[in-house]
């Protein structure tokens, strides 16, 4: 197996957060993570920016980091930005992805101060967790999944509290079929 590359870059995130969601990812997926902060800027972001909607229009930025960051056959990118994100025909997104190329999480919405909740870093750090592995799963050809998986659509924060951070076995045997050796471990 040739090593999968997995770059992440963080917008508006703290670095401990990264750095938890990189040994987190690495105990799924047998990929090398880099973490990068500076290249993909608040600016780049904002230039997205739907100010009625006072959203980030996550198709037109992803079409526009695949531009920006090209990926080797080997390589994805994971852009995890602190703001909300839509696409045309949706209230908000999660998250967004291309497949061979990597995927956007957006973090506003994932965490419990947006519900007028009190603020728990680990319930914040596990939905992230959930969506960037679903990003991924979309990145590396996964659709998604009707069973108990973290490849499951959600369509609001209840739907990712409700899902578990880790894929179906169909899911792992279609991942370990097309990326032969990227399943670090069998975690069903």
């Amino acid at each position: 197996m040739d090593d999968y590359h997995v770059r992440i870059y963080g917008v508006n995130i703290e670095e401990e957060t990264l750095l938890w969601l990189k040994s987190r990812i690495e105990k799924v997926l047998n990929v090398i993570i880099t973490i990068n902060t500076k290249d993909v800027t608040p600016g780049f972001v904002l230039k997205f920016l739907d100010e009625e909607r006072d959203q980030i229009d996550a198709e037109l930025l992803i079409q526009a980091l695949m531009e920006k960051i090209g990926v080797a056959p080997t390589q994805r990118v994971l852009v995890i930005i602190a703001a909300d994100g839509y696409v045309e025909g949706l209230n908000f997104v999660f998250g967004v992805a291309k497949n061979e190329w990597g995927g956007i999480v957006f973090t506003e919405r994932l965490n419990p101060a947006f519900y007028g909740e009190a603020y728990s870093e680990e319930l914040y750090r596990v939905r992230i967790l959930k969506e960037v592995l679903h990003e991924l799963g979309h990145s590396l050809g996964l659709e998604h999944c009707r069973e108990n998986c973290v490849m499951r659509f959600s369509n609001s924060v209840y739907d990712v509290d409700a899902k578990p951070t880790f894929f179906c076995k169909k899911c792992l045997a279609k991942l370990n079929f097309s990326h032969p050796g990227i399943i670090r471990a069998i975690q069903s």
